[in-house]
């Protein structure tokens, strides 16, 4: 993680390099594989995960819209619970869309660069939980990150960024997920949780 917070402020200092406009923008078509973990709220007990992704993108100028895919462990509670069997573990399939801008260019030769991008994304969850229930629930989230690209090669890019996400979850829908680990005092309404991971894409 050192090299990450490195790199964000070099980018960071280098606000004025860019002013003018002329970034070199991202590519037209690019498609990333990597590995992301979530940690998210379902009625009040924590929900934590990890897997695979994928992510299919066009450029246009500083912007990337993207679709991306990710199939993800799944728990809820914690495996500090007095009784294991307290513990509800599953797997989490999600789709979604979203936007990255590329907010900050810091070029130290032709051949790459060091970003900051922003991002925003929505989409939506499914959990398949080992008791053969089942839970669905849509998220939006917005965060940045930062990335490498080397424009040589098809604008190869190693990116490591972090997400707030909001999980609005139906009570009735969780208690059936959740059973006994979740929180009664809890209403309906959102959650903030987080993702984070790196990808590397071309």
């Amino acid at each position: 993680m050192r090299h990450v917070w490195v790199s964000l402020a070099l980018v960071l200092a280098s606000a004025h390099a860019r002013a003018d406009g002329r970034y070199t923008p991202v590519a037209s078509h690019s498609i990333a594989l990597g590995f992301s973990g979530h940690g998210t709220h379902i009625d009040g007990a924590s929900e934590t995960g990890g897997g695979p992704t994928l992510e299919l993108a066009v450029g246009v100028g500083r912007w990337q819209p993207f679709v991306e895919g990710m199939i993800s462990t799944a728990g809820v509670g914690s495996w500090t619970m007095p009784a294991l069997e307290d513990r509800v573990d599953g797997w989490m399939g999600r789709g979604g869309l979203g936007v990255r801008w590329l907010a900050r260019q810091f070029r130290p030769d032709p051949s790459g660069a060091i970003e900051l991008y922003l991002q925003a994304v929505a989409g939506v969850e499914k959990f398949w939980w080992h008791d053969g229930t089942r839970l669905t629930r849509p998220d939006v989230g917005v965060g940045f990150g930062t990335q490498i690209r080397v424009f040589p090669f098809h604008g190869f890019t190693t990116r490591i960024d972090v997400r707030l996400l909001f999980t609005p979850t139906d009570r009735d829908s969780a208690w059936v997920s959740c059973r006994g680990t979740c929180t009664a005092s809890t209403t309906d309404g959102s959650a903030a949780g987080f993702m984070t991971g790196m990808q590397f894409g071309w």
